[in-house]
């Protein structure tokens, strides 16, 4: 069974790897210059769109890293098939 130690290590090493790989200084600011116009600024609907994307993408990094995370932990099994 699971304790909170054990899944706050997962976590821990998930959003480690995530913030080390996809959340980098630049790798934002190449993210966020798809929204920005030729002058590098950005107005707030275009900033909502982006913040919006990067909430989506994290979300799905995340939630399939955790899943492959707990796989590998052997805390996911298969079901009995009926």
């Amino acid at each position: 069974m699971m304790n909170e130690q054990e899944i706050s290590r997962i976590i821990g090493g998930i959003n480690e790897k995530i913030y080390t790989t996809d959340l980098t200084a630049e790798k934002l600011q190449e993210r966020i210059s798809d929204y920005c116009d030729d002058n590098g600024k950005i107005d707030l609907i275009m900033a909502l769109k982006w913040m919006m994307q990067e909430s989506r993408d994290y979300t799905s990094i995340f939630a399939h890293q955790l899943v492959a995370e707990l796989a590998d932990e052997g805390y996911l099994v298969n079901p009995p098939k009926k």
